[in-house]
């Protein structure tokens, strides 16, 4: 009887281990998921200007512009509006002091950190390197923000703190 007992016991044991090793990977994956899904955002918004986007912004006309957002930002996020407050906000807009001041602005690395909130929030710090154009020497700047995602690793909410430093460039 109590080999029994220790056999049921050691079973369940098993069993519970496996399922929390199971847990935690699928929490690792899913936070995988969403730190590629900010990564690539942060990349495409803070990598640049592009020599195409620097054609859209030439001229080549509003709605190739908007197809060029579309193209980068869209899909990462969880609907329309979300999409259209970033694009607003940020998006090719980030790059338009860059631009006008001879700037290359270049992503060195990304820290993400989740928050302890029930939501699904990150914070993150962007070590973004610039540079004038014809100047051999870059500086480094830190910028922060914050992105709320859902369930579909999408992106609901997302906050660039970079104003400050993109007024620093007319310098």
């Amino acid at each position: 009887m109590k080999k029994r007992m220790y056999t049921f016991l050691a079973a369940v044991l098993f069993a519970s281990l496996f399922l929390v090793s199971c847990t935690e990977k699928t929490g690792t994956k899913t936070q995988d998921e969403n730190i590629r899904t900010i990564e690539a955002v942060l990349q495409n918004s803070l990598n640049g200007p592009s020599d195409e986007l620097n054609r859209m912004l030439e001229g080549e006309g509003f709605g190739d512009l908007i197809k060029y957002e579309e193209d980068l930002y869209k899909d990462y996020f969880a609907n329309e509006a979300s999409y259209l407050e970033f694009v607003n906000n940020y998006a090719s807009t980030l790059m338009i002091e860059p631009r006008r001041n001879d700037y290359k602005l270049k992503v060195k690395n990304i820290e993400y950190e989740k928050t302890e909130s029930k939501e699904i929030i990150y914070n993150f710090s962007v070590v973004l390197q610039y540079k004038k154009e014809g100047s051999e020497k870059s500086q480094v700047e830190i910028v922060t923000g914050q992105a709320n995602l859902n369930e579909e690793h999408k992106i609901e909410d997302m906050l660039i703190r970079i104003n400050d430093f993109l007024g620093s460039l007319d310098n």
